[in-house]
């Protein structure tokens, strides 16, 4: 009986390292605005840290020469994808960056894309991408990219297949007419509200309520009648732990593409964004407006902040909150 409550305690314990060092596929990585860069210490290795400070815990190591995915920058750090669903931040004065790299993604009809260890279809494959999913391209010659994959890893793919988050479209031109939607702005620690509990999980809007206080933003947007968030509430449901169950008539979509968030705002639609600090804390913002500035640059987009009025753009979101998570809007 003893050796059957060890063996029990080992697998929770293996279960909770894994968990803990595995971060959640769930969670995109906002690359319509990533770069590459090549590490350019002296002599040795650059730390990888787990927050943006000289004090943050060291979680890799990068090899002089190297390549690395820079997603964004925070003051003299940049936070960067050295892995496979791992992430952590660089010292800037020990990187340069690429400037004529551009973020791409995966463009086939259903299938992955292959990644080949030089430009020809002669050459051995040596890993496959999902259809959808992200990267940066190098450089391109005769009908090939060299990419920057999983954080590190340098490749080649057909430019056939191949969509850059840049391309000269109408709708990803640089520059655009300003959007501005009519969305109220309320905040979850307003008074009225904020000792709201949502359903019976013990927590209140003030604590988690910034999903809830945008959909309220959202409600009252699309009905032009005014619902606050302690009304909005009791239109929704939640689990246990005050985590709140999507409405049928909303659309998730996992895809960073600012493009994406721009047509939506042109087709008269606000945007809830979701994204989490390195951390793991997570957060909710609405997308009122376009600025009129570079249609993939987050700075060119306007939020409403549930949990603060000095968050005004995108970019100032996500500086805080670096993880893209999804976004979520009415169909």
């Amino acid at each position: 009986m003893k050796a059957r409550f060890y063996k029990l305690i080992i697998l929770v314990l293996v279960f909770v390292t894994i968990t803990s060092i595995s971060p959640n596929k769930l969670y995109a990585v906002n690359y319509s605005e990533s770069l590459a860069g090549i590490v350019k210490t002296k002599n040795t290795g650059l730390n990888i840290r787990d927050s943006a400070s000289v004090k943050g815990s060291v979680v890799g190591t990068l090899k002089k020469g190297s390549y690395v995915t820079l997603l964004s920058k925070k003051g003299s750090w940049w936070y960067v994808k050295y892995g496979d669903g791992r992430f952590g931040y660089c010292f800037d004065d020990y990187i340069q960056t690429v400037n004529s790299s551009k973020p791409g993604y995966v463009n086939t009809v259903s299938t992955g894309l292959n990644v080949r260890c030089d430009a020809g279809f002669s050459y051995s494959i040596i890993s496959k991408l999902a259809k959808k999913e992200e990267f940066v391209v190098l450089s391109g010659s005769g009908g090939w990219y060299k990419i920057l994959y999983d954080g590190t890893k340098v490749g080649y793919v057909s430019g056939t297949y191949v969509g850059l988050f840049s391309s000269s479209s109408s709708s990803s031109s640089s520059k655009a007419d300003p959007i501005s939607l009519i969305v109220p702005s309320y905040r979850q620690t307003d008074s009225r509200w904020e000792d709201v509990e949502l359903g019976k999980s013990g927590k209140t809007i003030g604590r988690i309520g910034c999903l809830v206080t945008c959909m309220a933003m959202y409600e009252t947007f699309r009905t032009g009648k005014t619902v606050y968030p302690d009304a909005m509430s009791k239109k929704l449901s939640f689990s246990k732990s005050g985590d709140m169950s999507w409405p049928d008539d909303i659309t998730i979509d996992y895809s960073s593409s600012l493009k994406n968030i721009y047509n939506l705002l042109k087709s008269g639609k606000p945007v809830i964004v979701g994204a989490k600090k390195s951390s793991g804390g997570q957060h909710w913002v609405m997308v009122v407006g376009y600025n009129g500035g570079s249609i993939t640059k987050s700075s060119s987009y306007l939020i409403n902040d549930p949990a603060t009025a000095s968050r005004k753009t995108l970019s100032e979101f996500y500086s805080d909150y670096p993880r893209f998570y999804k976004i979520a809007y009415y169909k």
